[in-house]
C-alpha cells in the first residue's frame, strides 16, 4: 500500500534559534509547516552560544566590523520588546542572565567609546561608569568600563520558550532517516517515525535549511553545493566556583581579548563561560594550555577577581556561515535555490531579522490563524539539549593549575 502524502507549505529542517524563530513566524502567517530535528533542539551553536544579544558596539570599537556594527544595532531593541512581552513572539518567560553588559579596555579610551556609538548611530549607547559605579569584579582595571544595554539570555530557557506552543509543529527524525526527491513543482520528504518505523511522505513547494553546521549535509541531500558553507570553530573556557556576576567585553585594540558571560549550574554554582579571541586561538591548543592562558588573561584583565578554589574545564563548537572565504559575514545570509532557502544567522541576536526575511520571501501576504498539524500526534517531539557546563566532563582546580 502506498504512504499517503501529507501536504505543506514549508518544511523547516534544524531546531536551532533561527529554525524555531523562522517556525514561530510561519505558524503566525497560518502557514501548514513542520520543523524536523534529528538530534536535541539547540545542540550545537545556539545551547553553546553566550546569550549575548548584540547591539553593535563590540564590532565598532575593534575597527573590523562597521558593517556588522549597522546591521545588527537594531536588535537589541526588537529582543527587548519580545522579552518584555510587548512583541511577538512573546519571550517574557525567558531566563535572563543579564539586563546589561560591561565593555572595558586595558587603556582608556573615555572619549572613543562614546564617539563610536555615534559614528555608526547604535541604538544601545554605551554609559561610562565612574569608580564608585563599578562592580566588584571590574575594580582595578585600567582602562575605562561601560554599562551597555546588550541583554544577555540563558539559551536553553529560550529554546524552551519558543518551541513550548508549537510541539505539534516540531518532529523528532532519527539520524539519516530522511530521504529528499525532487519534483516537478516542489519537494517530497520520505520519513520514518523514530519510535514507530511508520514511514510518512511529505510534499512541500519550500524548503528552510536553518541547521547550523548541519547545512552543508542537507545541502547534499538537496543536490546542491556543500561548499557554499564554511565553519569557524572555537575552543570555549568554562569556570566555576564563588566567581562574581559578570557580563561583558575586554577588549584590548582591534580585538575582543575575552567575553565573559554568568550563569548557574545545577547545583547552584556560579559558571563563567570565557570565550573571545581567546576561544578562537584556543582552537590550537590543547585543553590544559588552553586553560593556564585563561587563568593568566584573567588575572590581567580582571585583577580584583579571586578565583581560588575555582574549576576550570573546556568545550568545542563552531560557528556555521555561509562561505566567504573564512571572513566573518556582517549580516544574516540566504541563499536561495530551487525552492531551497540555506540560511545562516550569523550571531544569535539576528535570528528573528532572518525570520523576517525568510517570511518575506515565503510567506502569504496577509496574517491568518495557526493552522493545527494533526497529522503528526504519533511522533516524537526533541527535548531541548543540554548546556555545556552540565555535561559529564572532567574540571580542574586551580590549586592544581597553580602546582603545575
Amino acid at each position: 500500500m502506498a504512504t499517503a502524502v501529507t501536504p505543506m507549505d514549508c518544511i523547516i529542517f534544524g531546531g536551532g534559534v533561527a529554525g524555531l524563530f523562522t517556525l514561530d513566524a510561519c505558524v503566525r502567517k497560518g502557514m501548514r509547516v513542520v520543523l524536523l530535528e534529528s538530534k536535541a533542539l539547540g545542540t550545537g551553536q545556539t545551547i553553546d552560544s553566550q546569550g549575548i544579544i548584540h547591539g553593535g558596539l563590540k564590532y565598532a570599537i575593534t575597527g573590523n566590523g562597521s558593517r556588522s556594527a549597522s546591521a545588527i544595532k537594531d536588535m537589541p531593541t526588537v529582543w527587548r520588546k519580545c522579552l518584555a512581552g510587548e512583541s511577538l513572539p512573546n519571550l517574557q518567560h525567558v531566563v535572563m542572565r543579564s539586563d546589561f553588559c560591561h565593555v572595558w579596555r586595558t587603556d582608556s579610551v573615555r572619549s572613543k567609546l562614546g564617539w563610536i556609538a555615534a559614528k555608526f548611530a547604535l541604538r544601545t549607547k554605551p554609559v561610562i561608569l565612574d569608580a564608585d559605579e563599578l562592580p566588584h569584579a571590574l575594580q582595578g582595571t585600567k582602562g575605562s568600563v561601560a554599562r551597555l544595554g546588550e541583554q544577555v539570555i540563558e539559551p536553553r530557557s529560550l529554546l524552551e520558550i519558543l518551541s513550548h506552543n508549537m510541539t505539534e509543529n516540531i518532529l523528532q527524525t532519527a539520524e539519516g532517516g530522511v530521504e529528499v526527491s525532487r519534483l516537478e513543482d516542489g519537494w517530497l520528504i520520505q520519513l520514518l517515525n523514530p519510535e514507530t518505523g511508520e514511514p510518512q511522505d511529505i510534499f512541500t513547494k519550500k524548503v528552510v535549511l536553518t541547521a547550523g553546521s548541519g547545512n552543508a549535509q542537507l545541502r547534499t541531500l538537496f543536490s546542491l553545493e556543500a561548499e557554499k558553507t564554511q565553519a569557524r570553530p572555537l575552543h570555549m573556557v568554562m569556570a566555576r566556583g564563588d566567581l562574581p556576576v559578570l557580563n561583558g567585553h575586554c577588549i584590548d585594540g582591534a580585538k575582543t581579548r575575552v567575553t565573559i558571560t554568568t550563569t548557574k549550574d545545577y547545583a547552584d554554582r556560579w559558571v563563567w563561560q570565557i570565550g573571545g579571541q581567546l576561544a578562537e586561538d584556543g582552537i590550537h591548543l590543547v585543553p590544559e594550555k588552553l586553560i593556564q592562558r585563561a587563568v593568566n588573561e584573567i588575572k590581567e584583565v580582571l585583577p580584583n577577581v579571586d578565583l581560588s578554589g575555582a574549576e576550570f574545564t573546556t568545550y568545542t563548537t563552531t560557528r556555521a556561515e555561509q562561505f566567504t572565504r573564512g571572513a566573518r559575514p556582517s549580516d544574516i545570509s540566504i541563499l536561495e535555490e530551487n525552492n531551497v532557502y540555506t540560511c545562516w544567522p550569523t550571531k544569535l541576536a539576528f535570528a528573528p531579522r532572518l525570520a523576517d526575511e525568510i517570511i518575506r520571501r515565503i510567506g502569504p501576504k496577509n496574517d491568518s490563524e495557526p493552522v493545527r498539524i494533526q497529522e503528526f500526534s504519533s511522533w516524537p517531539t526533541p527535548v531541548v539539549a543540554l548546556p555545556p557546563w552540565e555535561h559529564d566532563q572532567p574540571w580542574t582546580p586551580i590549586e592544581v593549575l597553580q602546582s603545575q
